[in-house]
């Protein structure tokens, strides 16, 4: 059990609830049906989070969620998984995402073309029978495909698995 995590904003309960939605790639329709915000202010309602949490990346927010314990494995359905071990680079572009790296950043820091790295992302969320960016990121942090150091400073090296709950004192 984690003994201390980065503080984060303080979030409501109905944030929360959207944050878990865009974790679980939902589609704009779906998250309105599961929160009651209208399908024209979901766009704004996830921007106005994302930036809450510091980070204008779906993907990022929803590994950060993951990190600080609001999502939860449930609230990531994941269909098809392969269960293939993800070969190094693959584990790289992985970590690249989950830190809120776009594809060419990515692409840069690890000396690959931008296609590649692209193609990578396709490959990691078949391996992971993920339908998102979103998906792929809180699970890599759910199930320890990546460490937590990974979502930036303060962050421990350490890496959950599904069913741990971080603990926080933030």
């Amino acid at each position: 059990m984690l003994t201390s995590l980065p503080g984060w904003p303080d979030l409501s309960e109905a944030e929360i609830l959207l944050l878990r939605q865009v974790a679980g790639g939902h589609l704009n329709e779906a998250v309105s049906r599961a929160t009651g915000i209208a399908i024209a202010e979901v766009g704004p309602a996830i921007k106005a989070l994302t930036a809450r949490l510091g980070t204008p990346h779906r993907h990022r927010a929803a590994a950060l969620g993951s990190g600080w314990g609001w999502v939860r494995a449930e609230d990531v359905p994941v269909s098809h998984a392969t269960g293939l071990p993800l070969p190094r680079r693959h584990q790289e572009v992985l970590t690249g995402l989950v830190g809120g790296e776009e594809p060419g950043q990515t692409a840069k820091r690890l000396g690959l073309a931008e296609s590649t790295v692209r193609t990578y992302v396709q490959q990691i969320l078949r391996t992971l029978g993920a339908r998102s960016r979103q998906q792929a990121a809180a699970v890599a942090v759910l199930s320890g495909l990546v460490s937590l150091s990974a979502l930036g400073d303060g962050w421990p090296d350490t890496r959950l698995s599904l069913g741990a709950e971080p603990s926080a004192t933030g």
